[in-house]
């Protein structure tokens, strides 16, 4: 069997995820329908989208634009998929976001329900603020690239 680099798995895994995602007819306005999209996807390939999402969104914009682009409503399954592939301080950064956003502690679909539109206050925000700082810190601890990548690899 051919062996490749953590890196071009990922990349094939995340450009398959993505193409059936684009072929796939389903509402944005709709988080269900979205949601039902990615769940269609194989394990490794949402595990990849997901951990590839909240990579480019929060290096981009801050967990801010994470969850104001709808992506939190993949969170708990994010914080599963890094808790599987021994991301655990990203796992807890991910987590502490999580808390900010949804204080109540709603579970599964009444917290898609508020989150798929969220709407962010200041407060949030600098709160946001603080785990982005400590995202943008992990460079030096913990590679999500090297932990997803080595953990396929044994799929």
């Amino acid at each position: 069997m051919e062996s490749i680099s953590n890196r071009t798995l990922i990349s094939r895994l995340y450009s398959s995820a993505n193409q059936q995602l684009e072929e796939a007819v389903f509402d944005t306005e709709n988080w269900s329908q979205w949601y039902q999209a990615v769940q269609g996807l194989t394990n490794a390939e949402k595990m990849v989208y997901v951990i590839v999402k909240l990579n480019q969104t929060v290096t981009n914009g801050g967990f801010m634009e994470f969850y104001e682009a709808s992506f939190g409503v993949f969170s708990p399954e994010i914080i599963h998929v890094l808790d599987e592939i021994k991301a655990t301080v990203t796992s807890e950064i991910v987590s502490n976001s999580l808390l900010v956003v949804n204080p109540e502690g709603l579970l599964d679909e009444a917290y898609k329900d508020i989150i798929f539109n969220v709407q962010l206050s200041e407060e949030q925000r600098g709160q946001l603020y603080s785990q982005d700082l400590r995202y943008d810190q992990l460079q030096d601890h913990e590679n999500l690239e090297d932990l997803l990548g080595d953990y396929l690899q044994g799929f």
